[in-house]
């Protein structure tokens, strides 16, 4: 009787210690909800690099489409208080339960975050390598390149977590290879990047390649650029020790930062102008300062993309480089100043002017095409470029 009463006693003191658990469960997701509401809506994540949604529009065609259930499920996502703070936590109970793979990044060894590269936009890499044909027969007078460059999982597979599978990018550029004309240049530095793999040619942070790997990419790429007696020696400069980039953002894993240099030639005496299609004024520097005191510290490097920059310089060899780009580029072009009379780099994501009537004006006689791989096989808008004459 006695054991009877005592289970009993437990039941209830069980009960009880559920329902005390469930009504302090239930209190603080009210106080988060509250604090939720209350809080002010923030427009940009910092750690996420991206805008956060806002309140949808209501309406009853938005209700009818379920844009509105749909919109105020993004606001309800992003405007949730200490947000950061849960995905952070998130991914450190994935890290510890032995997950490698967060929002489409892998984590390697040594605290690599690799982009798991895309695949192939069939029709769009097609029409971009039939338009880039299609441009070269109407300037077939030019010297004409690509340089695609691989991503850094696919160059550093040693760094990756074990198992993990990884696009064949060499394939990629042997597909580009046989579809481009013959007498177009296709710049393969697979081999040298592959080289120099353990000295921090990639950020770890971040999906761009760093000041060091575009160097080692101008030397691989000279010679087919027609560049001679090239550069060997530069200043280097550290200017940022606390870059964390755009895939500790995705992945929300921050637990490494990059240095950020600047590379510049010893005994080249040479000067420049720059202006780009955000700006008035020209101005005679490739750096943004300004950009180091923000979180993307690699926008340092002609502060971000832009429609078009023109650079023109004092040097009078008389070759006009027109480049069709992405952000790789962006800390690959110094290299190239004193070897050019002028650089004309278009992002063809932004441009819409006309681009044969820009290649006549400017009396352009080298072209390159610089991409990363990610970016050229899923872009839209370079043959829209190159077709829209």
């Amino acid at each position: 009787m006695e054991i009877k009463r005592t289970r009993e006693r437990r039941r209830k003191e069980n009960r009880k210690l559920h329902l005390h658990m469930a009504y302090c469960f239930a209190g603080m997701v009210l106080l988060l909800l509250a604090a939720s509401i209350i809080q002010p809506d923030r427009k940009t994540s910092e750690e996420e690099n991206r805008v956060l949604a806002g309140f949808p529009k209501f309406g009853l065609e938005s209700i009818k489409n379920k844009d509105y259930m749909t919109g105020l499920e993004s606001y309800a996502s992003d405007q949730f208080v200490l947000r950061d703070a849960w995905i952070s936590l998130k991914v450190q109970c994935d890290f510890l339960a032995g997950k490698r793979e967060f929002n489409g990044v892998y984590l390697g060894k040594k605290k690599y975050l690799m982009q798991i590269p895309s695949e192939m936009d069939e029709k769009n890499t097609q029409e971009n390598l039939e338009a880039i044909n299609q441009f070269y027969k109407k300037n077939h007078d030019v010297l004409m390149n690509t340089l695609i460059v691989p991503n850094a999982a696919y160059i550093m597979k040693d760094y990756l977590p074990i198992g993990a599978p990884v696009r064949d990018q060499g394939a990629d550029m042997e597909y580009i290879r046989k579809q481009l004309s013959g007498d177009i240049g296709c710049i393969d530095i697979t081999d040298t990047l592959k080289q120099h793999a353990k000295e921090g040619i990639y950020y770890k942070t971040d999906h761009h390649w760093t000041t060091r790997g575009a160097a080692y990419g101008f030397n691989a790429a000279a010679k087919s650029m027609d560049i001679q007696g090239i550069v060997t020696e530069y200043k280097i400069y550290t200017v940022a020790t606390d870059f964390s980039g755009t895939l500790a953002s995705r992945s929300g894993y921050h637990k490494a930062e990059d240095t950020v240099e600047i590379y510049e030639p010893e005994n080249v005496e040479i000067q420049y102008l720059v202006n780009d299609s955000d700006n008035d004024e020209k101005r005679p520097t490739l750096y943004d300062r300004t950009a180091l005191d923000g979180k993307d510290k690699y926008q340092v490097f002609f502060g971000g993309n832009h429609a078009m920059v023109d650079i023109s310089t004092t040097n009078d060899k008389g070759r006009r480089l027109l480049i069709f780009k992405d952000s790789y580029a962006n800390c690959f072009v110094p290299f190239l100043l004193p070897y050019y009379t002028e650089i004309v780099m278009i992002d063809p994501r932004y441009y819409y002017d006309n681009v044969q009537t820009l290649m006549n004006n400017k009396g352009i006689t080298d072209v390159l095409f610089l991409y990363n791989m990610d970016t050229f096989l899923t872009d839209n808008s370079l043959a829209d470029v190159l077709e829209g004459e």
